[in-house]
């Protein structure tokens, strides 16, 4: 029997200690039982009370602990499991019974040094927990600090773009608000800066799933809604000029659809691999050529609305509507399912064109849009 326990102390400290080498340290999108495991585990409890909040505000300062909950519950699992396992090799090596076996494995992960080893063997298994413990303790401050750095990158386009997209964010509110203030309208939105975003956003998310858990610091503001209206504008620029386009803004809905298929099912399957595919279907969209237009998730009088609004503002809109509807219609088809599948996911604050919300929540219009409507 303390065979046996000692061959599976060694095997499963090797794994565990291996799996959260993987999860926290190596930049590779793994399946980890471990992580996903807690990820889910706590977003499940913590979504259960949200029927019973009466306002967004309110549910979104309870869902913003989710994420931090999720990550010290990690470290916790892990070093429960490492005790466990570490305590099983203890009570191959030793006489101890199985409870004082984990007391010693206890007393050296932690590295409090409350319990003698009794032989030679376990004195070597307890300088390598002491060891596997500060090693621990130290990916975890790694993980964290690059945790935060992904964090700060991600919010601080987010906030920058406020000032124009309104909060929550709105793809024609860019364009209205950019018009009033005279930017340059290659810049509505930047095209090269939302890529490099983008970017960013597949590859931290991929590699740290708690990170799409990280709410922002403002209740309106949320990186899918945020998305959905940088995109949304894009496309509105392509679908208004289409001869015209500029091609980063092509680039744009490109890398962002492409990255989406990928966070969508968080690297799971065929989907570990971005669709590229997607810039044909957005160039004959341009010509006129709809194979597969899609689902918009939008109907034709909410985006005459729009359109009536950027008129107002100013913008150019052409003499056919249809042929505009048609061409946005078509290129929002390609990113727009999977962000407001992210957006119900996390719950994300429901700005106008993004989708319902589960629990029901009311559209909030930015406060910016210039727009006499109620949330």
């Amino acid at each position: 029997m303390r065979l046996a326990a000692l061959i599976a102390g060694i095997l499963f400290t090797l794994w565990t200690f291996w799996a959260m080498v993987r999860a926290m340290l190596v930049p590779h999108g793994t399946v980890n039982v471990v992580a996903r495991s807690v990820q889910w585990g706590v977003g499940a409890m913590a979504r259960v009370p949200l029927r019973l909040m009466s306002s967004y505000s309110m549910r979104d300062r309870w869902l913003a602990g989710v994420a931090p909950v999720s990550i010290i519950l990690q470290l916790a699992v892990y070093a429960t499991i490492l005790i466990f396992t570490l305590g099983l090799i203890v009570f191959g090596l030793t006489d101890l019974t199985l409870g004082d076996s984990l007391y010693q494995s206890g007393s050296t992960f932690t590295t409090l040094g409350i319990v003698e080893p009794v032989n030679v063997p376990s004195a070597i298994t307890t300088f390598i927990a002491a060891f596997l413990g500060l090693i621990v303790i130290a990916i975890f401050v790694g993980y964290l600090m690059g945790t935060y750095s992904a964090y700060v990158g991600r919010e601080s386009q987010m906030a920058r773009i406020a000032m124009v997209a309104g909060e929550p964010a709105w793809g024609p509110q860019i364009l209205i608000r950019g018009r009033s203030l005279g930017l340059p309208a290659d810049e509505l939105p930047d095209a090269r800066a939302w890529i490099d975003w983008i970017t960013s956003l597949r590859m931290n998310q991929f590699v740290n799933g708690a990170l799409g858990d990280f709410r922002s610091t403002s209740t309106w503001r949320h990186w899918t809604t945020t998305l959905l209206a940088v995109l949304d504008a894009a496309a509105l620029r392509l679908a208004l000029a289409p001869k015209g386009a500029h091609p980063h803004l092509v680039e744009l809905v490109t890398q962002a659809a492409a990255s989406l298929s990928v966070l969508s099912t968080n690297g799971r399957g065929a989907s570990r691999i971005p669709n590229w595919t997607i810039e044909s279907d957005v160039l004959d969209a341009l010509d006129d050529r709809f194979n597969d237009p899609g689902d918009p998730h939008l109907t034709r009088a909410e985006f005459d609305d729009a359109l009536h609004e950027m008129r107002s503002a100013g913008i150019e809109i052409p003499e056919d509507l249809d042929a505009v509807w048609r061409r946005f219609a078509a290129i929002r088809s390609k990113y727009v399912g999977y962000l407001v599948g992210l957006a119900i996911a996390h719950h994300a604050v429901r700005s106008p064109w993004s989708g319902s919300r589960t629990p029901d929540t009311p559209v909030v219009w930015p406060a910016r849009a210039g727009m006499k409507r109620s949330a």
